[in-house]
């Protein structure tokens, strides 16, 4: 009789224990468990839902990622700024100018027009800014031209030593007796370009980004926290097995 009351005391601690361990097992996966079934079903509707047409690009996500745009460099043109987006056009404070092939060597300004030298040439623009024309290779450009400086409100190209006058009403280049050194030192050099002309450009022109679609995923699996957070879902997953096993045998002890 005192065998069969201990054996039964033992029984009762064992559920007691189990349940304890249950609960405890419960409370500390709930709330990964809720953000995993509402992913997953995020997951399994995302055509339904587009969530790989909706980009995110803030910098915090991108250089998580590794894909953190650079700070834009850019001249400062009296009141403008001019800058390339990295790619193939030219901008002036916040507006799409005109094609530019990357990189923007220089730039400088006149009384009356602002240049920039592109690697496909030399784009003559208004104080305003607008696209007036442009002068390349075909037109006489010499070929690998890098260096673009005003003087005395006369435009200079330098192409390593070699430095020549252009006359923007003819398009015509003659020799000059300026000495290659003297323009490189007097060339605009690059600035940061200001932080709201930056947000405006990563707006308007179509740079790196992850797709909603992404993100949950490497959340749902735990890749957006590397190899840690892989290792932390695998736990997950291996608690829900025993969370599942300690309460199959609560309820076969209960029976």
């Amino acid at each position: 009789m005192q065998n069969k009351t201990n054996l039964n005391n033992q029984s009762v601690n064992g559920i007691k224990t189990n349940m304890i361990w249950h609960r405890r097992l419960g409370l500390s996966t709930f709330v990964v468990l809720i953000f995993l079934a509402i992913s997953g079903f995020a997951l399994n509707h995302s055509p339904g839902l587009k969530l790989n047409q909706i980009s995110l690009s803030s910098n915090w996500l991108l250089s998580w990622y590794g894909l953190e745009l650079p700070a834009t460099e850019a001249f400062n043109l009296g009141e403008s700024w001019i800058y390339q987006d990295g790619d193939k056009t030219l901008w002036v404070d916040g507006k799409s100018v005109a094609p530019c092939t990357a990189p923007l060597f220089a730039a400088a300004e006149t009384a009356d027009m602002l240049f920039a030298l592109c690697a496909d040439g030399l784009l003559l623009l208004t104080t305003e800014g607008q696209f007036v024309e442009r002068f390349s290779t075909v037109d006489g450009l010499p070929a690998n031209s890098s260096g673009l400086t005003v003087l005395d409100n006369r435009i200079y190209l330098t192409v390593g030593l070699i430095a020549t006058e252009f006359n923007p009403s003819s398009f015509e280049l003659t020799a000059t007796d300026v000495a290659p050194e003297t323009l490189t030192g007097s060339q605009k050099a690059l600035l940061p370009l200001p932080k709201p002309l930056q947000k405006s450009l990563r707006q308007q022109s179509v740079g790196a980004s992850i797709s909603l679609e992404t993100l949950i995923l490497d959340l749902h699996s735990g890749r957006f926290f590397g190899q840690f957070g892989v290792l932390f879902v695998d736990l997950i997953g291996l608690l829900v097995c025993i969370l599942s096993i300690t309460g199959l045998a609560a309820w076969i002890k209960r029976r």
